[in-house]
């Protein structure tokens, strides 16, 4: 008869399954919040993050897992208690279609697969049928699914070991991540003359020329963009210095063509230029802002995706941006906050949506109270509209986050959104009486990239109107420049260089010599 080795005393089997619950409970606890534990305690994407990961950010994540856990630890007693069949069918359901979460973590760091051919793929008729005699196997043998997808979570508790011992050794000061400093207090403002220039330059983002105006779909209204272009230089041939943000903002800010950008565990943003290949931080080069300064005027700045006050803010009087859903989902100030947004996260879809909507409208509502306000000599709107994801109903002017819109849909009803918010802004600037005082240029990032899904064509071609101060009759301009030159335009303006509509052809003519666009790259 085997011995019993003094001192130790063997766990009775109730205590023992305990244990094997709670394991198998916080380990589905921390594959639900995977991604979002991957958000906070991973360095990667941290150069577009807008708050630093801190402590109580830390211990909110930490609440979150075990909080969530002992939940799953008290369902499974409940269900070891009482074995009826119309209390374990849904309960072992709902446990099955958790296993989505880590599913969908591994879509997204290991394929390109959207959420929009998940969409598309889950309509098509041969997978709603797939799904329902899945979903009758389930029903039929539920508990024995239940009893596999449990050990299968519980092989995978060490991962949640994992990931609360870097939660507890980086809130210990143990271990670090890379922290962004803290954006730069503003200048002072400088003396407002009576009289001087003023310019407002709005960006929408991946706003197409050729879909916004020479090819519009007839069910498409946009009747801002068409007021605007009869009282203003109308170019049908402008070009975006590249074709996406990380590279064409710094040029058009910079007044320069990058060819190259790199942004990878870092705080700043490292730009190699297409002129003589030389490659500088972002925030060390001269700005259209800077030279704004330096020329006596005030300055300010709404916009989201970059981190524009960490890049500009030295030379901005003010700056409001907004850090792009997909890199910061689950950043708050408070331990509450953060708390709210892990378990908001869990609709991820929905989740992100919503982030884009509060863009969408807070960017608006800042503008706003900025082109309204004569303080600003110049003001950059980078805003997010059209780009996607489709957030808006145009037929009932309001947002919507529960619905996954097709891309072609969503960019036009986004498309619309622009429209609006552009009318949204002339009526306040006409209501404050800075309409006819202002210099207006509209203009876009680049176009939209995947305009071959609605007609398979695309034109890299981008809007640029320019209004001046005063009432204006439309001219339209169509040689071909790159629009890297607005960086010039805006200086020239300041100063006052070009102090009518009349003179700007000509300007054009000058310094728009054709520019091909750029194809660079961006180390993200």
């Amino acid at each position: 008869m085997p011995h019993r080795h003094e001192g130790i005393i063997p766990l009775a089997h109730p205590v023992k399954q305990k244990i094997r619950d709670a394991l198998v409970a916080l380990s589905l606890s921390n594959l639900c919040f995977l991604k979002a534990s991957f958000d906070v305690l991973s360095d990667a994407g941290r150069y577009f993050d807008k708050l630093p990961v801190t402590t109580p950010m830390l211990l909110a994540l930490l609440t979150t897992i075990l909080g969530f856990a002992l939940l799953a630890w008290l369902v499974m007693q409940v269900l070891r208690r009482f074995q009826g069949y119309w209390l374990h069918l849904p309960i072992n359901l709902l446990f099955f279609i958790l296993m989505v979460y880590p599913l969908d973590f591994i879509r997204i760091k290991c394929t390109s697969i959207s959420d929009y051919q998940i969409a598309a793929f889950v309509k098509q008729p041969v997978i709603i049928v797939c799904g329902t005699a899945l979903f009758a196997l389930f029903v039929w043998k539920h508990r024995l699914i239940a009893k596999i997808v449990a050990a299968t979570i519980g092989i995978l508790s060490p991962l949640a070991a994992f990931i609360i011992i870097k939660i507890l050794l980086t809130s210990l000061g143990f271990t670090h991540f890379i922290t962004c400093t803290n954006e730069p207090a503003p200048p002072p403002l400088l003396p407002v003359h009576e009289g001087q220039p003023r310019v407002v330059w709005i960006i929408f983002d991946a706003m197409d020329y050729r879909l916004a105006f020479e090819e519009r779909p007839a069910n498409v209204q946009l009747p801002e963009f068409d007021r605007l272009k009869k009282q203003a230089l109308f170019s049908t041939s402008a070009y975006s210095p590249n074709d996406i943000t990380i590279l064409s903002m710094p040029a058009l800010i910079t007044g320069r063509q990058t060819a190259a950008a790199s942004a990878v565990n870092t705080c700043d943003l490292s730009i190699t230029f297409n002129d003589n290949g030389y490659t500088a931080y972002w925030k060390s080069m001269p700005s259209v802002f800077s030279e704004a300064r330096a020329s006596g005027f005030n300055t300010a700045l709404v916009g989201w995706y970059l981190p524009y006050g960490r890049e500009l803010g030295p030379v901005l009087n003010f700056c409001q941006w907004y850090s792009f859903p997909l890199f910061e989902p689950c950043h708050a100030k408070t331990f509450g906050g953060e708390i709210s947004l892990l378990f908001a996260s869990l609709s991820e879809t929905v989740h992100l949506r919503n982030l884009y909507i509060k863009i969408h409208r807070e960017g608006l509502q800042t503008s706003l109270s900025l082109v309204t306000n004569s303080t600003y000599g110049l003001t950059l709107l980078h805003l997010a509209a059209p780009h996607k994801p489709g957030v808006y109903l145009p037929d009932q002017n309001k947002f919507i986050a529960w619905t996954i819109m097709p891309k072609v849909t969503g960019y036009f009803n986004n498309l619309v959104l622009a429209d609006r918010q552009l009318g949204q802004i002339r009526r306040s600037m006409e209501s404050s009486g800075l309409w006819d005082k202002t210099w207006i240029i509209l203009s876009a990032d680049h176009s939209w990239a995947e305009s071959n899904l609605y007609d398979h064509k695309h034109d890299t071609r981008v809007p640029f109107i320019i209004k001046a101060a005063r009432a204006n009759e439309p001219i339209v301009y169509s040689r071909p420049f790159n629009t890297v030159l607005t960086h010039d335009l805006i200086l020239s303006i300041l100063r006052g260089e070009n102090t009518n509509q009349q003179n700007l052809p000509a300007w054009l003519d000058k310094r728009g010599q054709p520019l091909p666009t750029f194809c660079g790259k961006a180390d993200i």
